[in-house]
């Protein structure tokens, strides 16, 4: 046997050896203090049992729900290693940046490891490292942590505590061992997976809200003032109703406490992601009390909730890594997102967040994007999905051509779709909701595959679920995917009126529903109509190929200064596209680095934003599917 063979045995010998005594190894003791919170400095002292050698401790590179190897790596601003007071050498891996490989003298049996983490402060870009201000944090834990990853994440023990500053509260789903100060809290031991996946928010402004349920589920919020905690009542109720509608879609919680965390304010980052017993939103600070911000981002918290069930109590397969060094393979991620993006509208309406328009509006948004969205025609929904990691950090522009994580609202489509074959094919006596309550029962955790999926959706009502879903996921047809408005009993129809949904999203700056993601410009989504997404300072964000904007050369990057010969702003261009609809022409002139071009676009058809039209030959089955399951109750408070 080659020498590197015999090495490489023993090496896989040492891993298997650690991974088999797992549980029964000392716990890594991990003390976080954040007492310069406000600075954004956050130092992590880790102490980590050793044996002389080599000690490998790894960085967490692959975020589970960032579904990408988005680790912020280059925010680590010191690193040392000492045993006994006494400083280690060390070296990062040639191959792989995010592991260090610590030198362990005889006679050692602790490494301390101490880590700086910067907060990024002042920026904003859907970042979980944009975590903190003057008044507020936000910890995953996975910013500040390093880990043995020769054991799986989810027999690696960790001890953690925490010290604020002082007056500041917290919360956090990580079980409470005792508070040895005002200002410093001690965890119980939970594995590494378990650490990773309970973010703790602070601030000197928190207040919580019981929200009921069969498991005790509270709301934590934030703030950067007082102000923002006085939340609207019918909001509360609202939250309330979200908790007893969604255990009743998928029969009951799978947690034994849930803590909903809100972070409202605009000096950290608008950020959200999901956990098991928890989930970590960030909102403006009128995110609770402004109409508009609420209505749209009616559905994220959902989202993020019903995720609890659909990704953290059962995961897909590719998803279920056994350290955060592992690649994540997100194949699967139209059921891990896809099915929760559709669950989470319908959720918004049982909840009373939306109006069963307002599901309406977002339906034919959906619907709509996939109409724009031309690079459907040379890449399928299932390429979106393998290249997810990439997609998640694309920015807006070319986006109608490149396609971004567009497998959110075209597998919720896909979704709807099923929905109404299983209503129809069972008389109403089945729905999807069926499907969830089976597929995600309590005694059902393992990771889930492409047959499982179809194997349960069969058993809900037989049909070829394997050649419907095929047919949706790797389809590169230019038609949108309309069946399931369709079978519902609507249809998209394109009117010259902006929708509720589309005129609120301009008035808060957010490109997007889904993403909570407000920009500092102004915008006017005209890809219904002439392709193009334009900024309030004339830049062209996107470009739709095969649409008149796109046709007459205008692209990503350049910048309208001219409409028919006035001066660019956003009401002259709308007026200029409105007028196309009586034989009015449209001129833009757009400067490209220093050169400036005219543009002569042939459209004829005015604006244009999508709507759904009732279809009074069939059923109208959305109004069915959105029925709420439980009746009202009020949360003692």
């Amino acid at each position: 046997m080659r020498r590197s063979s015999i090495a490489l045995l023993s090496s896989l010998m040492f891993a298997c050896s650690l991974t088999a005594r797992g549980g029964d190894s000392p716990p890594v003791r991990l003390e976080l203090d954040a007492t310069a919170a406000p600075t954004g400095v956050l130092h992590s002292h880790m102490t980590f049992p050793a044996t002389p050698g080599v000690l490998t401790l790894a960085y967490p590179k692959w975020i589970p729900g960032e579904h990408s190897p988005s680790g912020p790596l280059s925010q680590i601003v010191r690193l040392t290693f000492t045993a006994g007071g006494v400083p280690l050498t060390w070296h990062r891996d040639d191959l792989d940046i995010f592991l260090f490989h610590v030198d362990v003298p005889e006679g050692v049996s602790e490494v301390r490891a101490d880590l700086d983490f910067a907060c990024v402060l002042g920026q904003e870009g859907f970042q979980s490292d944009i975590c903190s201000s003057y008044d507020q944090l936000v910890v995953n834990w996975w910013l500040v942590v390093l880990y043995p990853p020769s054991l799986p994440n989810d027999r690696d023990p960790f001890l953690a505590s925490i010290r604020l500053p002082a007056g500041w509260k917290y919360n956090t789903s990580l079980p409470l061992a005792h508070e040895s100060s005002p200002n410093t809290v001690e965890f119980g031991e939970v594995p590494l997976k378990t650490l990773v996946d309970s973010p703790l928010i602070a601030a000197k402004n928190l207040r919580t809200f019981p929200l009921g349920g069969r498991s005790s589920a509270l709301m934590a919020i934030s703030a950067e003032s007082a102000a923002s905690l006085e939340v609207p009542p019918d909001v509360v109720e609202h939250f309330e109703r979200m908790v007893a509608e969604t255990e009743a879609e998928f029969g009951g919680p799978r947690y034994t406490r849930y803590n909903l965390q809100i972070s409202l304010g605009d000096a950290i980052d608008h950020y959200t992601l999901e956990h098991f017993e928890s989930s970590e939103n960030r909102l403006p600070s009128t995110g609770l009390s402004d109409p508009r911000v609420l209505l749209t981002t009616a559905t994220m918290i959902p989202h993020e909730y019903i995720h609890s069930w659909n990704g953290k109590y059962r995961t897909p397969v590719g998803l279920d890594i056994t350290t955060y060094q592992d690649p994540i393979k997100a194949k699967l991620i139209w059921v891990y997102e896809g099915l929760t993006d559709y669950i989470s509208g319908i959720m918004a309406v049982r909840s009373g967040f939306w109006s069963e328009d307002q599901l309406r509006q977002s339906l034919a948004i959906d619907a709509a994007e996939m109409t724009y969205h031309t690079g459907r025609t040379w890449r399928s929904m299932q390429d979106t999905t393998v290249g997810a990691q990439m997609l998640l950090v694309s920015p807006n522009a070319w986006v109608s051509a490149r396609r971004n994580t567009d497998f959110y609202p075209e597998s919720g489509l896909m979704w709807l779709a099923a929905d109404a074959i299983i209503r129809q094919s069972s008389g109403g006596r089945r729905s999807l909701d069926d499907f969830c309550r089976l597929f995600f029962a309590p005694h059902i955790s393992a990771p889930y595959t492409f047959e499982d999926v179809a194997n349960a959706l069969n058993q809900v009502s037989p049909h070829d679920w394997s050649s419907f879903l095929r047919r949706h996921l790797d389809s590169l047809s230019a038609d949108p995917p309309l069946a399931g408005l369709e079978q519902s009993g609507w249809k998209l129809v394109y009117t010259d009126r902006k929708s509720e949904l589309i005129e609120d999203m301009e008035k808060v700056h957010k490109v997007d529903l889904l993403w909570p993601e407000w920009q500092s410009w102004g915008f006017a989504d005209l890809r219904y109509s002439i392709g193009l997404l334009i900024q309030d300072d004339g830049t062209v964000l996107d470009s739709a190929p095969g649409m008149s904007g796109y046709a007459a050369g205008i692209v990503p990057g350049m910048r309208l200064t001219q409409v028919n010969g006035a001066a660019f702003s956003l009401p002259v261009l709308e007026a200029a596209v409105r007028g196309t609809a009586n034989h009015g022409k449209l001129q833009l002139q757009a400067a490209n680095g220093s050169a400036s071009e005219s543009h002569s676009l042939d459209y004829h058809d005015g604006l244009k934003y999508p709507h759904l039209q009732r279809d009074p030959s069939k059923p109208d089955l959305l109004q069915r599917i959105v029925e709420p399951q439980t009746a009202k109750t009020t949360v003692a408070r």
